[in-house]
């Protein structure tokens, strides 16, 4: 059985929560400030994305950091635990849900523009879809943490007091948060992001729309850096969960699984840092700074 001290754990999550937190602040405060940037559609769920990875990286893995450095739980209450819990599973899951979505709403953004043409469309076809995404998860796994009963006892000395397990205390419970919430999102990203990329190129040379290319190519470098992120640190731990939960014996690649549930980490710390390099205006933002910082 591979195991990891919480030692590395703590100096590799901290090396790379920094510059997470630091471009989810950068990146939102030039989407905010700059009307144009806020006020265009594709950007509204990458704002959404970035918001909800900030508060990911300032609660649960800061926590998680305490938790590596001391061997228990930053704070010993149940009270915590639960909120600790709920963090991570609902700020997670919201984001994977929410760049699942961004993968289906380029397609719309890009190939089908008459369904955003009008407002009823856009509350329809853009704000509805957002709202329903980034509330779902907030409220399933409220339901759960909060509502619900778990018979799971508590241990300081594991991650999130051990309380991670009542996502999975019920059948019912665990089939639901394994395939809604995370096997469907992860291949929605997956399958719409590979889609994307032969529409375009369909459109790009074979259809000779070349104008077109050029006003949406960077909706689709957007995206596509969002969900490759995905679909190299996620993908691999959803891919074999979901072969494990089809009957394959738990310990063919077990090694592995863990190392890939590990690398879903980086997968939430690598978002914000790509959304600030794939953006060409926040790009060019970013190093007029570093060349003003350098003088």
């Amino acid at each position: 059985m591979l195991v990891i001290s919480n030692v590395i754990y703590f100096w590799l999550f901290l090396i790379f929560v920094i510059p997470s937190i630091l471009c989810s602040i950068f990146s939102l405060y030039y989407f905010l400030v700059d009307r144009t940037l806020c006020k265009a559609l594709n950007n509204h769920v990458v704002i959404i994305i970035l918001f909800l990875s900030l508060i990911f990286d300032i609660t649960d893995v800061i926590w998680l950091l305490e938790y590596f450095r001391t061997g228990v739980s930053p704070i010993s209450t149940y009270a915590f635990c639960l909120v600790w819990v709920y963090m991570d599973f609902a700020l997670f899951a919201t984001v994977m849900i929410l760049v699942a979505w961004a993968s289906i709403e380029r397609h719309i953004l890009i190939f089908h523009k008459n369904l955003v043409a009008t407002r009823k469309k856009r509350l329809i076809f853009h704000y509805l879809p957002l709202a329903i995404f980034t509330v779902y998860p907030l409220v399933y796994y409220f339901v759960m943490f909060f509502i619900l009963p778990c018979e799971v006892p508590l241990d300081y000395s594991q991650s999130r007091c051990g309380l991670a397990y009542c996502a999975f205390s019920s059948a019912s419970n665990g089939v639901w948060n394994g395939v809604a919430n995370n096997m469907i999102p992860i291949f929605v990203i997956v399958i719409f992001s590979i889609a994307l990329i032969g529409r375009v190129w369909y459109t790009k040379y074979r259809v000779g729309q070349r104008f077109q290319w050029k006003n949406y190519r960077k909706l689709t470098i957007q995206l596509l850096s969002i969900t490759s992120i995905f679909f190299v640190f996620v993908f691999p731990a959803m891919l074999l969960y979901t072969a494990y939960s089809a009957g394959l014996s738990s310990n063919f690649a077990a090694d592995y699984y863990i190392v890939s549930l590990f690398l879903t980490n980086f997968g939430a710390f690598l978002v914000p840092v790509v959304c600030t390099i794939s953006s060409s205006e926040l790009r060019t933002k970013f190093l007029d700074i570093i060349r003003i910082c350098c003088r």
